[in-house]
């Protein structure tokens, strides 16, 4: 009877012991973050503001085309966000936005506490119902080369996530999203210098194409995106996939054709691809911390090389013209269920890192994070899912999926 107890016993204090070490200890330090002295924003050098404007909602990402100062957001409703967004299971097809658009904000031209903006229509889009169910949102300058015979113009391609409900391919009804999910899309536009219009370019729908988060141009013609839930679109291995490191990085190309380039990922969030360095950029919602890889020219595949400890939930990263990461994080990630719950009335605490190469090498050590802002009590930033820096002046621009305003935080003496 004792050797029996001492076996079972032994047993059960090693599952114990994994079941610790691969979930609660993180969801305790990491994620719900017991322990973490997060500081008030009166300890950093910038004065922040709030943009309350109604096209400025809920915007869960940004891009800067540094090319024409032209601020693009990904903005929504916030109480239609907390109706229908898949990443936290909300799945109420009659609550979604028909509202979501890019905005176009132009950084150099201020106007009162804000800037000029225009919102970018679509009239050439005409997938699905119509209408964008923006996630995440990423862009690029097309800058023609100056030996370039052809001389073609310039111009801005901008990619988008969306998460369209799904609907019957013969009756076109919509179907039951808390059983399947959503059904997305990539979709790829073309805008301008003086942009008043996105001009859709290209659909990309493909079962690989399971569960993006976000979308990242790759050095070649394609683009990869995170699978945050990889194949669980709803239910129990859904709400279980972050715990199972059940996300992925996919590539596709721009002929439609998609492939797994990276697998075991929990909670795979705003990856970024940076032409600078030759990396993609992967953060981690869930565990923490930023997986660096370097791509295949020929096959796009991943190699990892390093990578980045940041022990808090990541969002979407940003690069500034002078290479430097920004990271949006969340010092007690348990308050974006709050603001999720009420997003008119409550505010996530905040951090943001940036992320500069240096001169050292090794696993991360090639690489130095320093903490730029932080908000413990929701004073003046967003629960930020989005984080730009314009090295130019300086400004910071935060955003976040339910936040009702944009902030933006001018830093002090400069």
């Amino acid at each position: 009877m004792a050797s029996a107890f001492l076996k079972y016993g032994t047993i059960l204090a090693l599952a114990v012991a994994v079941f610790y070490q691969l979930t609660l200890k993180n969801l305790i330090f990491t994620i719900i973050g017991v322990g973490r002295h997060v500081q008030p924003i009166s300890d950093f050098p910038y004065q922040c503001r709030r943009i309350h404007d109604e096209r400025l909602q809920a915007c869960e990402d940004m891009w800067l085309s540094e090319e024409t100062r032209q601020l693009f957001l990904a903005c929504s409703d916030p109480l239609a966000r907390q109706q229908w967004d898949f990443s936290f299971s909300r799945f109420n097809i009659s609550g979604r936005s028909r509202t979501d658009a890019v905005i176009a904000l132009d950084i150099d031209k201020p106007k009162g506490d804000s800037f000029d903006y225009r919102v970018l229509k679509t009239p050439s889009y005409k997938t699905g119902d119509g209408h964008l169910y923006l996630v995440g949102l990423t862009g690029r300058d097309n800058i023609p080369a100056a030996n370039d015979p052809n001389k073609p113009p310039f111009s801005i391609d901008i990619a988008l996530v969306n998460g369209r409900p799904p609907r019957d391919s013969q009756t076109g009804e919509f179907l039951d999203a808390s059983e399947l999910g959503g059904d997305f899309t990539i979709e790829l536009f073309e805008t301008d210098a003086h942009a008043t219009e996105l001009r859709h370019k290209e659909t990309y729908h493909h079962p690989e194409i399971k569960t993006p988060n976000n979308v990242a141009f790759a050095p070649t013609n394609g683009f990869y995106i995170t699978n945050d839930h990889g194949t669980a679109k709803a239910g129990l291995k859904f709400t279980l996939a972050p715990f199972l490191h059940n996300g992925d990085v996919t590539y596709c190309t721009h002929t439609n054709t998609c492939k797994t380039v990276s697998t075991s990922h929990a909670f795979p969030n705003g990856l970024h691809f940076s032409p600078r360095h030759g990396h993609l950029f992967v953060p981690s919602a869930h565990s923490g911390g930023i997986t660096i890889y370097a791509p295949n020219a020929h096959t796009n595949d991943l190699q990892k090389i390093s990578s980045i400890d940041i022990p808090y939930p990541i969002d979407n990263l940003s690069e500034d013209r002078d290479g430097d990461i920004w990271v949006p994080a969340f010092p007690k990630g348990l308050e974006m269920l709050q603001a999720y719950a009420d997003p008119l009335g409550s505010t996530a605490a905040t951090t943001v890192f940036r992320v500069r190469k240096s001169k050292e090498e090794g696993d991360g050590k090639g690489w130095e994070v320093e903490k730029m802002l932080e908000d413990r009590h929701g004073e003046v930033l967003p629960g930020a899912t989005s984080v730009v820096h314009d090295a130019r002046t300086g400004r910071v621009f935060l955003a976040g999926v339910v936040a009702p305003f944009v902030t933006v935080c001018e830093p002090v003496g400069k």
